[in-house]
């Protein structure tokens, strides 16, 4: 990383992202002039690099970190996925948490090992319940007892036995935008602790033999920057456990806290390491095992890191068009993307920050609020950041925009969506190509 770019704003960054002679960014060699020339803007580029690093730094942080049993680290794709993505995933040793069909057939599509996929969701249809045992999905994640009955029909139907997980709702809270909040006894996903229905699920299940209930699952919500929901998450679902066994003999293989562990902001606040994720799982593990009487094997740890490991590698373009002030002295400097490709600052409020391309070292000579090209007055992907005064035509990237944009990108106000790259240094890659109006119209 050059050290042209401030610090706060180079771990943001993708790993391979360098300011070069001529003062422009360029991204695994290739300058980011030249492929929004070829490719056309809004551009959301992905540095493979980064992928990879990130990946490799999350089984390093597991294997050096936890040893209290075996570890499955599942990428969660609703981050973001692609045909290529998943290729990488798979070829980094991660399996895959999906939460649709249309995930779920991307993955077939590379080959994904199906053992290694959890499919998530909390209203899957029977089409994708279906499609799912077909395919063999390693473990589908029960959301509710709407599921519960479904599936068990389903799979007496088909003379298949499944491997599910019971999502739990552990009523652990946290310190995060509320619309981020999963794990609370209100929220809209898993089965409630604290009212005995959870604990009713996993008799149905295991006295029925119908569904091969492999585990338990929790996920208290995202962009978390401390480890406490996922040692309380561990130690109640461990502790439930302990009560079914008690009552059952039903002693879960595999348990999971999910994921949502958090990346750097904008702000400069560094996300915590990843050995800092692993070590409290260890020590969840190790105080809720030895609470028990009975000598009961660990079960197989399942963590699904999304945003962490995709969030940096991914960068947004845009092309600035016209400027405004407005008589109370706001500065609009508008972009041709926006909200329909990124609703994350629009839809909970996220932050982000901006760089020109082609003028990286020059002094902020203005404060301005980047905004976007739709008919709404939400449209803001930045409120207040200081930059170069930029004239038409120039680019502004946005780091840190791998993670949640795309995976939420519509056609608002009819226009198409933009084209996704991946990079590294001996080829571009095009993971999904730029939408026009005849794919739009074809829809009428």
């Amino acid at each position: 990383m050059s050290t042209q770019i401030a610090p706060h704003l180079a771990r943001l960054l993708p790993d391979s992202m360098e300011v070069a002679a001529d003062n422009t960014l360029h991204i695994a060699e290739h300058a980011i002039t030249e492929l929004a020339e070829r490719y056309g803007t809004p551009l959301y580029i992905f540095d493979r690099a980064t992928i990879t690093r990130a990946c490799q730094r999350y089984r390093q942080a597991f294997q050096e970190q936890y040893h209290a049993s075996p570890v499955h680290i599942l990428y969660a794709s609703k981050a973001y996925i692609s045909p290529l993505i998943a290729q990488l995933v798979a070829e980094q040793g991660l399996g895959l948490d999906v939460v649709s069909g249309g995930e779920l057939l991307v993955a077939k599509r590379v080959g994904f090992p199906m053992e290694a996929i959890s499919f998530h969701g909390n209203n899957k249809s029977e089409a994708e319940l279906r499609l799912a045992l077909q395919l063999g999905v390693g473990r589908i994640v029960l959301d509710n007892w709407h599921e519960l009955e479904r599936l068990t029909r389903i799979a007496q139907e088909s003379g298949q036995r499944p491997g599910v997980l019971l999502r739990v709702a552990p009523e652990v809270e946290t310190d995060t935008h509320r619309y981020l909040q999963t794990g609370h006894a209100s929220s809209k996903f898993g089965f409630p602790l604290g009212n005995g229905e959870a604990q009713a699920a996993i008799e149905c299940i295991v006295r029925e033999g119908i569904l091969h209930l492999r585990g338990l699952h929790a996920h208290t919500g995202t962009m978390l920057r401390e480890v406490r929901p996922y040692q309380e998450a561990l130690e109640r679902l461990l502790a439930l456990a302990v009560q079914m066994y008690t009552s059952l003999h039903w002693w879960p293989e595999e348990i999971s806290p999910g994921g949502g562990w958090a990346v750097d902001t904008p702000e400069g606040e560094a996300a915590p390491s990843v050995e800092l994720l692993a070590q409290a799982c260890q020590q969840a593990m190790e105080r809720s095992l030895a609470s028990i009487e009975a000598s009961l094997p660990a079960p197989t740890l399942i963590v699904e890191p999304g945003r962490s490991i995709i969030a940096r590698a991914g960068v947004a373009v845009y092309r600035v068009g016209a400027r405004k002030v407005t008589p109370g002295g706001i500065t609009y400097l508008f972009v041709d993307g926006g909200m329909a490709d990124n609703i994350r600052p629009a839809l909970y409020g996220a932050h982000y920050t901006a760089l020109s391309v082609a003028a990286v070292s020059r002094e902020a000579e203005e404060s301005v609020c980047v905004s976007g090209r739709y008919c709404e007055s939400g449209d803001m992907l930045i409120e207040n950041v200081a930059l170069p005064r930029m004239q038409e035509g120039e680019l502004l990237l946005l780091p840190t925009s791998g993670a949640y944009c795309l995976p939420m990108a519509s056609n608002y106000n009819l226009v198409p969506r933009p084209a996704v790259i991946l990079v590294d240094k001996q080829q571009v890659q095009v993971m999904e190509r730029r939408e026009t109006y005849e794919d739009i119209l074809a829809r009428y």
